[in-house]
C-alpha cells in the first residue's frame, strides 16, 4: 500500500495535535514526537469525581519512566523514542509510527489503575528536525548601537529562563 504526501501530511498534523480525551478516567494528554524524541504532556487535573486530581508520582510512561518535568498545571515526559519500552514502526519510507502507554496508579489504593494507549505518526520531514538557519543566515549588520553591546553573567542567566508556559 503506497501512501501518499499529502495524507501523510495530514495524518502527521492530525497526531501531533489532538489531545486524547474520553480515555479512561478522563485524562487530559498531549504527545508530540520526531523521530528521536517522544514528549507526553499530562494535565493533573481528571474529570473524574473519585479521584479529580493525579500526583506525579502516580503516573509512568511505558515501563516505569517518571515525569521529567513537574508544573503546577501539566506533567511532561520527555524521552528518547529508544526509552521506556517505547516501540517504533516503519509505516513507509518517511513515515514512523511510536506506540507507548501510561500508566496511571493511584495513591489511595481503592480506585483501579489506568492504562492508556498512546499513538504519535512522525516524519523524516518533520519541523523538530527542519533547519531553521545556518551559520550563513545569522549575519547581521553591523550598526553604531551594538559596537559596544557586553552581556554580564547575570544579563544571560535573564535571557536563558528555563520556564516554560503550561498547557
Amino acid at each position: 500500500m503506497r501512501v501518499s504526501s499529502a495524507s501523510e501530511g495530514s495524518i502527521l498534523l492530525a497526531v501531533l495535535i489532538w489531545p486524547c480525551s474520553g480515555l479512561p478516567g478522563e485524562m487530559d494528554v498531549r504527545i508530540y514526537c520526531s523521530l528521536e524524541w517522544l514528549v507526553v504532556s499530562v494535565s493533573p487535573h481528571r474529570y473524574s469525581r473519585s479521584n479529580p486530581y493525579m500526583f506525579a508520582d502516580e503516573l509512568a510512561l511505558g515501563q516505569s519512566c517518571l515525569a521529567t518535568e513537574i508544573q503546577t498545571y501539566v506533567y511532561r515526559f520527555v524521552y528518547l523514542v529508544s526509552a521506556c519500552g517505547i516501540r517504533t514502526q516503519v509505516i513507509s519510507e518517511n513515515v514512523l509510527l511510536i506506540q507507548t502507554e501510561l500508566y496511571y496508579t493511584p495513591r489511595d489504593g481503592h480506585s483501579n489503575p489506568e492504562k492508556a494507549f498512546l499513538t504519535c505518526i512522525t516524519s523524516q520531514k518533520s519541523v523538530w528536525i527542519t533547519p531553521v538557519s545556518t551559520e550563513d543566515d545569522i549575519k547581521l549588520k553591523t550598526s553604531h548601537f551594538m559596537s559596544d553591546f557586553q552581556t554580564t553573567p547575570e544579563e544571560l542567566g535573564l535571557l536563558h529562563s528555563s520556564e516554560i508556559c503550561p498547557l
